[in-house]
């Protein structure tokens, strides 16, 4: 067999469809070397080209378990890795981006964008190391925490929870993240002790990080932030002695407690501001894959990926939570959980909610 030089200047085309790849390979040759290779190739076959470009259906699980094995070489020297998606979903772009892809493109794309793109990426010089400013997710908190509290009170009397105030709370809890980091945002929203405002913050900064880390488009990290921030607010409509009661509910009492997602779904529903995805996740982020949730006990398909996303971080958050009467778990146990939640969970998320769960575990730099 011969051998591939390394070439540093090189594109890399791995492709379950070499065929159908040729073209894309012949466009990009114009910016250096071009190879294809099928997923059926080995490790050696890889060199160590500048970027890495993923052409593939996305849907095929055997084949996504050996490209993950393909690109074990390039995330470790931290290669930029693009993906140009067959089946243009959320659960599509979770995928390439849990394998490592950094930037994800339709492969409807024009070949002078994908050209453009790629060329972007191999003159794009390392990124410079920040200086983390603690202060500044401190205050962002803050603003988010009175946001929400306006938010709460607002749904708690019956009056209209204003669009803007919760574009401000989703922009607060977006800027902390990007500036701080998960682990910065946990150390501060579990110093407050209302049960029910640190889990909507934990819910929302998880979501953020989350959304961040599989690089989604800005408007849909906004859009799945927005559906975290306001995703418990029917609880504004359970007595206080139910939604603070520092123990186990009762039969009753949980059955009015799982009141809060119809309650919250029908507020912001006569209201009018609220686009369909967003109450999607305000009613169904209880729903199950198998079946087993609740309102309504929807299962599979008929749950939504930006449900299936924030069902995740609802969960770990309500499992790492820190309350005077239980002890909080720790995130690699939590996570662990959301693994064994394999028939209930979409495994592709909860795998590549594992860099989240890593990040919180982590302490905090200075």
């Amino acid at each position: 067999m011969q051998r591939i030089m390394p070439d540093r200047n090189g594109i890399l085309v791995i492709s379950d469809r070499p065929d159908r790849s040729k073209e894309l390979a012949r466009r990009l040759s114009s910016l250096g070397t071009c190879r294809v290779i099928g997923l059926d190739a080995q490790q050696n076959a890889l060199g160590l080209p500048s970027v890495v470009v993923i052409d593939m259906d996305f849907r095929q699980q055997a084949a996504i378990e050996h490209l993950r094995e393909l690109l074990s070489a390039p995330r470790q020297l931290a290669t930029p890795i693009m993906a140009a998606l067959r089946n243009e979903t959320h659960l599509q772009q979770v995928q390439a981006a849990a394998l490592g892809a950094s930037t994800v493109l339709p492969a409807k794309m024009s070949y002078d964008e994908i050209s453009a793109i790629i060329g972007r990426m191999i003159d794009r010089p390392p990124p410079k190391p920040s200086t983390v400013r603690t202060s500044v997710p401190a205050e962002n908190l803050a603003e988010a925490l009175s946001q929400f509290d306006t938010i709460f009170c607002a749904a708690g009397s019956g009056e209209s929870v204003e669009r803007v105030v919760v574009e401000q709370a989703t922009a607060s809890v977006m800027a902390a993240i990007a500036e701080g980091g998960i682990r910065q945002w946990l150390d501060i929203v579990w110093t407050y002790d209302d049960a029910t405002y640190q889990h909507c913050m934990l819910v929302t900064g998880l979501a953020a990080a989350f959304a961040r880390s599989l690089h989604f488009a800005s408007n849909d990290q906004e859009h799945l932030v927005r559906g975290a921030l306001l995703h418990d607010v029917g609880k504004a409509k359970i007595p206080h002695a139910i939604l603070n009661k520092p123990g186990r509910l009762t039969t009753e009492e949980l059955a009015i407690m799982r009141t809060h997602a119809a309650a919250g779904y029908d507020l912001l529903r006569q209201q009018g501001q609220y686009e369909p995805e967003l109450l999607e996740v305000v009613l169904r982020h209880h729903e199950l894959l198998d079946g087993s949730g609740y309102p309504d006990g929807l299962s599979g398909a008929q749950i939504s990926d930006p449900v299936r996303l924030v069902t995740i971080c609802d969960i770990y958050a309500a499992l790492i939570e820190r309350r005077p009467y239980k002890q909080p778990m720790q995130p690699a146990h939590a996570f662990s959980i959301l693994q064994d939640m394999n028939d209930k969970l979409e495994g592709a998320l909860v795998r590549a909610f594992a860099w989240v769960a890593e990040s919180s575990s982590a302490p905090a730099h200075a």
